[in-house]
């Protein structure tokens, strides 16, 4: 049985197995990104997602790909493999996208309920302006989603509506 770890000025100590378990499951860094591939592929070349922040841009001649950010072990078999390894809980990409998918939809439709509940206590106080300033919020963060998803700028869904 693993020894618990103890609580040191506010920091938590890990043993040295919990420390390796961490690192096993520890997306790397883009700097860490590109030391490891720099030291097999001098080719490759990943940057953070001009669109998206959150995720890898990985430049391999030929290919240009976006990521989520990847263990160590997953890096290097996407380095060897041109493909992404399952999660470390075995899914894969295919199965994730499923999921996320589904759990947008749910998001849809609670928005559409929390919309026309919005709307009913909107209607009992005309005068507030209030309400018009959350929709201001909800819509523009709708179109960035929009137009992240589509990979066009803002104004040019905000001239279609």
């Amino acid at each position: 049985m693993p020894k618990k770890a103890k609580k040191m000025d506010g920091y938590i100590d890990l043993t040295a197995a919990q420390k390796a378990q961490h690192e096993a499951w520890r997306p790397l860094t883009v700097h860490e990104a590109n030391r490891l591939a720099k030291s097999r592929w001098k080719t490759v070349k990943v940057r953070r997602d001009p669109e998206d922040a959150r995720l890898w841009r990985v430049e391999r001649p030929g290919s240009v790909q976006a990521h989520e950010p990847m263990t160590r072990e997953a890096f290097l078999a996407f380095l060897d493999t041109g493909e992404v390894v399952p999660t470390k809980d075995r899914q894969t990409a295919a199965e994730v996208y499923a999921e996320r998918r589904r759990d947008i939809d749910r998001l849809m439709d609670f928005l559409g309920q929390e919309l026309r509940k919005h709307q009913k206590e909107s209607t009992a106080d005309p005068r507030n302006w209030g309400a018009a300033g959350d929709l201001y919020r909800v819509r523009s963060s709708l179109l960035e989603v929009l137009a992240g998803l589509r990979g066009v700028e803002i104004e040019d869904i905000e001239r279609c509506l």
